[in-house]
C-alpha cells in the first residue's frame, strides 16, 4: 500500500493489478467534514501510481481555484453559461436584475469556496424585512442554479444553498375575468385601437402568452385546416431591445381556432392590407399578424400591450386583471367545461400537465365539488 498525506493506493478487494485510488480534498465548507475522491483503477502499480498523481494535481487545482473564485466570479461565468444556451432574453435579464440588487452587494465578495449556508440564511432575513418572500425564494433559486453548475464544473464539492432556509411563499390566487368582463375589455379596446381588441380576442380563445401572439406572422397561420402555430416568442428587455426567441419549451405548438379565433385573424389581416390600400403601400413579404410599422414590417411593441391593457382595466373598474390574465380565462374556462387537463396543458404550451394541474387546482377542486353533488343525487334518497 501507498500512502501520503493527500492520497492512497490500496489494493482493490484482493484482485490482481486492480487498485483503489484515494484523494483527500478537504473539508467541506458546509458541514467540517472530511471530503475525498475515489476511483478504481486497473493497471500495473506504476500505471496506478500516475493515476494518484494526477488526481492530487487536479484536486490542488481545484482547491487553488475555488480560493480566488468569489460568488461574484461565479455568477459571471454562470451567466455567460446560459447565453451560450440559448437561455431566453427576459430570462437572463431577470436574473441579472436580481443578482445586481440582492446577491451581490451581500455576497459578491465572498470566496465560493467559504461561502456557507449561514451567509445566505442572514441575507435572506435581511431581505425578508423589505421585500415579499417569493422575491427572497426567487433570489434563492439563482444562487442555488448557480451553484450547482460550479458543483458540475468541479469548483465547489458541495452546493450550500440545498442547506440554506428559504421562506415559505403562499399560493397567490389566480385572478381571471369573467365572460362579460372579457367582452367588456373588448369593447372598450375596440373604441380605442380596434388591432389591440383583436389581440385581446386572440389571446382568450388561444390562451397564448403575450410574447407568443406578438410573434406571429401571417405565415404561421393555416385559415383552411384552422389553426396557428407557434413557433417563437417575441420580448423585451432594456439592454437588447426587442428579440424573437423560442417559446418556453422550445417547441412549434399548434392551437386550433375555432369560428371566432377564424373571424379575428381574418379582420386583423384585412386591417392591415386596408391601411396599406389607403397609403398607397404594400406589405411586407411575410408581415407581422399584430403590426407597429404599417407595412406590417415591424411587430407591436410587448410593454405597449401591457401599458394598454392596464388602463383599460383599470379605466372599467377591474382590479387584479392584467394580459396574462386572459390565458388563465383559457385555462379556467376549458377545465371548468370538462376538458381533460393533457389538451388543455398542451394549448397552454405547458411542458408537463403537472404545471397545469398545480397552477389550477382551485378549479379542479370546484369540479370535484360539483362531481361530489352528481353521485349524491344519483345514490342519494
Amino acid at each position: 500500500m501507498c500512502t501520503s498525506m493527500r492520497g492512497s493506493i490500496t489494493p482493490h478487494l484482493g484482485q490482481a493489478d486492480a487498485w483503489r485510488l484515494r484523494v483527500y480534498l478537504g473539508k467541506d465548507p458546509a458541514t467540517g467534514k472530511e471530503r475525498y475522491s475515489s476511483k478504481v483503477f486497473r493497471g500495473s502499480k506504476k500505471q496506478a501510481d500516475k493515476i494518484l498523481n494526477q488526481m492530487l494535481v487536479d484536486a490542488e487545482t481545484d482547491r487553488q481555484h475555488a480560493s480566488i473564485i468569489t460568488v461574484e466570479d461565479l455568477l459571471v461565468e454562470w451567466i455567460k453559461h446560459l447565453r451560450s444556451l440559448g437561455r431566453a432574453h427576459t430570462t437572463i435579464y431577470g436574473y441579472e436584475w436580481r443578482i445586481r440588487k440582492h446577491l451581490l452587494p451581500a455576497i459578491g465578495s465572498v470566496p465560493i469556496s467559504e461561502l456557507t449556508a449561514k451567509h445566505l440564511d442572514d441575507l435572506y432575513a435581511r431581505l425578508l424585512r423589505e421585500s415579499a418572500p417569493a422575491t427572497v425564494r426567487q433570489t434563492h433559486a439563482i444562487i442555488r442554479k448557480a451553484l450547482d453548475q460550479a458543483q458540475r464544473w468541479g469548483w465547489v464539492g458541495r452546493n450550500v444553498a440545498v442547506l440554506a432556509t428559504s421562506p415559505r411563499v403562499d399560493r397567490t390566487e389566480i385572478v381571471s375575468p369573467s365572460i362579460e368582463q372579457l367582452r367588456a375589455l373588448i369593447e372598450e379596446a375596440e373604441r380605442t385601437n380596434p388591432q389591440f381588441a383583436s389581440l385581446i380576442g386572440l389571446a382568450a380563445v388561444t390562451g397564448a402568452r403575450r410574447g407568443e401572439l406578438l410573434g406571429l406572422h401571417w405565415s404561421d397561420i393555416d385559415l383552411d385546416k384552422r389553426f396557428i402555430s407557434i413557433r417563437g416568442s417575441l420580448s423585451y428587455t432594456s439592454s437588447s431591445g426587442v428579440k424573437f426567441g423560442p417559446t418556453k419549451t422550445r417547441q412549434v405548438r399548434r392551437i386550433a381556432l375555432d369560428d371566432f379565433g377564424v373571424a379575428v385573424i381574418e379582420r386583423q389581416r384585412g386591417f392591415l392590407t386596408e391601411v396599406c390600400g389607403k397609403l398607397e403601400l404594400a406589405p411586407v413579404e411575410n408581415p407581422w399578424l399584430f403590426f407597429g410599422e404599417v407595412d406590417g414590417s415591424k411587430p407591436l411593441h410587448p410593454d405597449s400591450i401591457s401599458s394598454a391593457f392596464g388602463k383599460i382595466s383599470k379605466k372599467l373598474g377591474m382590479s387584479g386583471i392584467h394580459f396574462h390574465s386572459l390565458r388563465h380565462f383559457t385555462a379556467t374556462q376549458l377545465i371548468a367545461a370538462g376538458m381533460d387537463i393533457r389538451t388543455v396543458s398542451s394549448r397552454l404550451g405547458h411542458s408537463d400537465p403537472s404545471i397545469t394541474l398545480r397552477v389550477y387546482s382551485h378549479v379542479l377542486e370546484a369540479n370535484d365539488r360539483a362531481a361530489s353533488d352528481i353521485m349524491g343525487r344519483l345514490l342519494g334518497p
